[in-house]
């Protein structure tokens, strides 16, 4: 099996790669032209080019044909660049579903706990924000009944 980054760090600047890069990586990795990739996916001449440019988007009928022609991609490291990029070449297709949903699997629990962490933060503020109006409002009743 063969891992592969998922993203770059620049300067201590976290950029993610886009699916396209994680593909165009992949096919660098195992030498397949891009000619050769687009023919073999029934893709049009400078499909991979274009898609590089940020001009369009992978549809899920290219990612289809992208699995079918290339079983050993690991569907889940080319969205998330998280697993293995390779899932491993003696594997059987059924080992190879187990393999991918394992790391699938992963993936989620770690977003899961992600999106968890990330709600708490804002349940935090929320709370925090609505303690402060309710600071305003008990100023402003204080001073409405010192009018009176």
């Amino acid at each position: 099996m063969q891992s592969a980054p998922g993203n770059h760090h620049f300067s201590n600047v976290f950029v993610p790669m886009r699916l396209i890069e994680r593909l165009e990586y992949f096919l660098r990795v195992n030498r397949v032209t891009a000619y050769s990739f687009e023919h073999t996916c029934g893709l049009s001449n400078g499909y991979l080019a274009k898609q590089l440019r940020g001009r369009g988007s992978v549809g899920s009928d290219i990612i289809e044909k992208i699995k079918y022609n290339y079983p050993e991609l690991s569907i889940v490291w080319l969205f998330t660049g998280k697993g293995e990029m390779q899932i491993s070449p003696n594997a059987t297709g059924r080992e190879n579903i187990h393999i991918e949903l394992k790391e699938e699997q992963a993936v989620f629990f770690t977003a899961k706990d992600d999106v968890i962490a990330l709600l708490k933060k804002q349940i935090e503020q929320y709370q925090s924000a609505l303690a402060e109006k309710d600071k305003i409002i008990r100023l402003l009743e204080k001073q409405s009944f010192y009018r009176r």
